[in-house]
């Protein structure tokens, strides 16, 4: 079965990997993690029906600190290191898995992203990497936040009707590419 995918240009890497330096629209909030978590609260606790987690230790932060968001999208890993995630999806009334390889946004995962985003507690888990997973939602939300942690820095929140044209630039940028299982 051939897998249709959007490759990131390695153009883009450093650019996606330290948005906010680039995008005076996003909240960056760095430090310990209950610092970050009392302030992610502050920040969106009123609007969790609203908000959409992307990265496990993101998400498992929500669910212990300040509660279950609307979607959280996770890969059972932690810096490339294997999560166990058996105790994220009790949270879930929905779950939903996709492939998504590394540097890429699967058609899979896009098709998995827009059923989820149609229901409340919805976990989504790609088999391969997350992390691109945040700007596929970015293009598919017309309103909302999206949560995400950048390792060893601290966390992203992004007000989506903010960030609309950027998003859709850069994933202009992509290019469509067809994998095998063989490439996979």
């Amino acid at each position: 079965m051939m897998m249709i995918i959007y490759r990131m240009p390695e153009s883009l890497r450093e650019r996606l990997a330290k948005p906010y330096l680039y995008n005076s629209s996003l909240i960056f909030v760095q430090g310990p993690r209950e610092y970050v978590a009392f302030s992610l609260r502050t920040l969106l606790y009123s609007s969790l029906d609203t908000v959409h987690v992307v990265g496990d230790y993101t998400c498992e932060t929500f669910l212990h600190y300040i509660g279950v968001p609307r979607l959280c999208v996770i890969d059972g890993n932690i810096m490339r290191s294997p999560f166990n995630i058996s105790h994220i999806t009790r949270y879930f009334e929905y779950v939903f898995n996709c492939v998504n390889p590394r540097g890429s946004i699967s058609m899979d995962c896009i098709k998995k992203l827009q059923d989820a985003l149609s229901l409340y507690k919805s976990l989504v888990i790609a088999k391969g990497e997350e992390d691109l997973l945040s700007l596929a939602l970015m293009m598919y939300l017309p309103a909302g936040y999206i949560v995400y942690g950048i390792p060893k820095k601290g966390v992203v929140v992004v007000d989506v009707s903010s960030t609309k044209s950027e998003t859709i630039n850069l994933f202009s940028q992509f290019s469509l590419a067809t994998l095998t299982p063989s490439s996979l």
